[in-house]
């Protein structure tokens, strides 16, 4: 029974999605199960990860293949990188926000790699290098993020060390047989490989033993 007295029968139905945010929302079912069975994933199992009937795909997109594409565009996106780096906040202590910046850039290249693997494509995360206009994206976020009277390098040089890293660190050929994880990348931004600093972490090296 409702507050005003009149009594409600069965549930209410839910609002239909608008075309675009049914499409949207049929994006985001689909790029996981890409990742996981790549191109060879039939119409009628979208439609079952993005809880639709299969005719309401074909209606959406027109055919499984322009939903694949749609979701490769959707997960190359770099503007989904660029929102979640905006999100860290400025105030919060230079090593957090090290640390912040390279997992999520780790995060980017991983998720790339094996999301590309999947699909039978090869190249860079699109706006991760290279383009005059994802640069200055990037710059300018790392600008907003970082003082320039808290670090001892220029901004633009912090940003690119940090993107190699990260990025050089996500790929499996080159982190083999040393593997680094975000904490170790942070601590070598910190405080560097010169004794006396005043390290917070200590890497592991592939055989258990601890390394100053």
């Amino acid at each position: 029974m409702r507050p005003d007295g009149f009594v409600v029968l069965g549930r209410e139905r839910a609002k239909p999605l608008a075309p675009d945010e049914r499409r949207a929302a049929i994006i985001d079912a689909v790029i996981p199960l890409i990742r996981e069975k790549g191109r060879d994933i039939s119409s009628r199992e979208i439609a079952e990860a993005a809880g639709v009937a299969e005719g309401t795909i074909f209606r959406a997109f027109g055919d499984k293949e322009s939903v694949i594409q749609a979701a490769i565009q959707r997960f190359m996106d770099p503007e989904l990188l660029r929102a979640k780096l905006r999100g860290i906040d400025p105030d919060e202590p230079t090593e957090e926000k090290v640390r912040q910046v390279i997992q999520l850039l780790r995060d980017r290249l991983t998720g790339f790699i094996g999301f590309m693997s999947a699909i039978g494509m090869n190249g860079p995360p699109p706006g991760s290098h290279g383009e005059p206009r994802q640069d200055e994206e990037w710059l300018g976020i790392m600008a907003q993020l970082f003082r320039e009277d808290e670090v001892a390098v220029p901004i633009p040089a912090l940003a690119f060390y940090l993107r190699m890293l990260a990025f050089g660190s996500s790929v499996p050929a080159f982190n083999e047989p040393y593997p680094f994880t975000t904490d170790d990348l942070t601590d070598f931004v910190m405080h560097g490989i010169l004794p006396g600093t005043a390290r917070t972490h200590f890497h592991t090296n592939t055989t258990g033993k601890k390394k100053n």
